[in-house]
């Protein structure tokens, strides 16, 4: 339950700092168990409160007419813990969930590009080693959904604000996540990987006057293209150091051309862990990643997969003959950079 939870949080508090932790290592006790659902209010849970501040804040914007303002709102959820209030756990049924079929690593994929899942064996109720089972998994998936609702519906609260504080119609709104998932595929939960689930995640923009309001596009973007997008359709000028490229263009006309590929990078240590940084490589059809090592970066690992026959990423392709021209034009792109891959 809600408070149980809270008093074993207390007492690892307690503990950490009465061995002398500093704050970080304090944090880092005061886990629980993984996932909550208690019978509760939105607000018993930080999101709900973050909404809260977030309306009280639009109210008190409508007290000041024509004068302009900047919100940033961030939600923890759906990040670990999995704790939302139970209506938002009933709203699915636990075996409405599919297990990954795939919990290996990718076939042919190097050892070293997996991870074991630390963040979320850090948790009490998590084992420490050994694989998750089916059982758990399951419940998992259902918390994350769980707390994705939660998040969404605390989202909804701030947005109605804005509605009725008269904002709606001359506001830009951004929404992204800072990183994608795993949830037990390649028997990975959470992030620290090269691979899909890790680095996509959700980015939705909204702009007064935009002539594709409500549609999606497949065009490749990355977060580094926020910042000279809000530039553009604010009107003002874009520094010379930027290394996005602006997508309000796509507002506009989302099936156009655009860029070639995207960009991700996730280390591994030297050693027996890795050879060092993974550089990866999306485009609308494949993800490549070069492991590169940071005093041979020439002698690199690599990763291919084709996203239109292995959707899930379960075939490493780099490894085999007819792929070379393929991996050589990939390692080309990551040497190139960003500005390579920029719309023509």
């Amino acid at each position: 339950a809600l408070q149980a939870n809270i008093e074993s949080q207390r007492e690892a508090v307690a503990k950490a700092k009465a061995a002398g932790l500093s704050v970080e290592k304090v944090a880092n006790t005061a886990k629980s168990v993984a996932t909550e659902c208690a019978d509760v209010a939105d607000t018993a849970y930080g999101d709900g409160m973050i909404a809260d501040e977030a309306v009280r804040r639009l109210d008190a914007a409508k007290a000041k007419p024509g004068e302009p303002w900047f919100i940033g709102v961030g939600f923890h959820k759906p990040h670990l813990p999995f704790n939302a209030p139970k209506k938002y756990w009933d709203l699915y049924r636990p075996e409405s969930f599919e297990l990954p079929a795939q919990r290996t690593l990718p076939a042919g994929a190097p050892e070293f590009a997996g991870q074991n899942s630390g963040e979320l064996r850090s948790y009490t109720d998590i084992p420490k080693v050994e694989p998750i089972g089916d059982a758990q998994a399951r419940h998992l998936i259902h918390g994350y959904h769980a707390a994705v609702s939660f998040m969404d519906a605390q989202l909804g609260r701030v947005l109605d604000a804005l509605d009725r504080n008269g904002f709606a119609e001359n506001t830009v709104i951004v929404l992204w996540g800072d990183h994608g998932w795993h949830l037990g595929d390649h028997g990975f939960w959470c992030k620290h990987t090269n691979y899909e689930s890790a680095t996509h995640a959700p980015l939705i923009i909204s702009a007064p006057g935009m002539k594709a309001a409500g549609q999606h596009t497949g065009a490749l973007a990355e977060f580094v293209d926020i910042y000279p997008t809000l530039c553009d359709v604010c009107g003002l000028d874009k520094p010379a150091h930027l290394e996005g490229w602006s997508a309000a263009p796509l507002l506009d006309e989302p099936g156009r051309p655009w860029k070639k590929a995207a960009f991700s990078q996730y280390p591994r240590g030297m050693g027996q862990r890795g050879p060092g940084m993974g550089y990866a490589v999306a485009t609308e059809r494949y993800r490549f990643v070069e492991w590169r090592p940071r005093r041979n970066p020439d002698d690199s690992v690599c990763e291919l997969y084709d996203h239109q026959t292995d959707a899930k990423e379960n075939h490493n392709l780099a490894d085999r003959p007819e792929q070379a021209d393929l991996v050589a034009k990939f390692k080309a792109t990551v040497r190139a950079g960003w500005k390579g891959a920029l719309p023509g």
